[in-house]
């Protein structure tokens, strides 16, 4: 195992962990932390509020930070496996769809970011949806579209593995 091994082995380690730390938290933020907000705005406890904005600012943080490693960190991924010309169309595709919807994701979490401050001084109360429809969509859409876009994005990236693996047998 050369110097450049290892030093690839560090960076795909990091890409993950980033991958890891952004899309565990948004499913901890989704499952945990904003059913409780939604609990202390009922209960109108400024302490527990406070706890859970101090915590959205530190979760940016943690965003921004993965948001950054993975940019760079799949740049030098990208170019270590296209390099070589080992891999096929197939990878490229589906390499391509990777980097389509984590361009997305990365979107929606700036622009979810600078809507939310310019809501937040206009916030009204809405009622979920009473229809399937009207609740599949609101299942799908805000920061939920997010977590999903995460897992989707992770399980793309395990499909690029096997792809290469695939590529290098063969």
């Amino acid at each position: 195992m050369g110097v450049s091994d290892v030093f690839l082995l560090i960076v795909r380690w990091i890409h993950l962990v980033s991958a890891a730390a952004w899309v565990g938290g948004s499913i901890f933020y989704l499952v945990v932390l904003r059913p409780a907000q939604r609990r202390s705005a009922e209960g109108n406890t400024e302490s527990v509020r406070s706890v859970l904005a101090g915590a959205a600012v530190e979760f940016k943080g943690l965003v921004d930070t993965c948001i950054f490693v993975l940019l760079v960190t799949g740049v030098i991924l990208t170019a270590n496996r296209l390099t070589p010309g080992a891999v096929g169309v197939a990878y490229v595709a589906v390499l391509g769809v990777k980097i389509a919807l984590s361009t997305w994701m990365f979107m929606l979490a700036r622009g979810r970011r600078r809507r939310t401050a310019v809501m937040d001084a206009y916030a009204e109360v809405t009622q979920r949806p009473e229809n399937r429809l009207g609740r599949l969509v609101y299942a799908v859409s805000g920061y939920n579209s997010l977590v999903i876009l995460g897992i989707i994005v992770l399980l793309v990236s395990d499909l690029l593995k096997v792809l290469f693996e695939l590529a290098l047998a063969g």
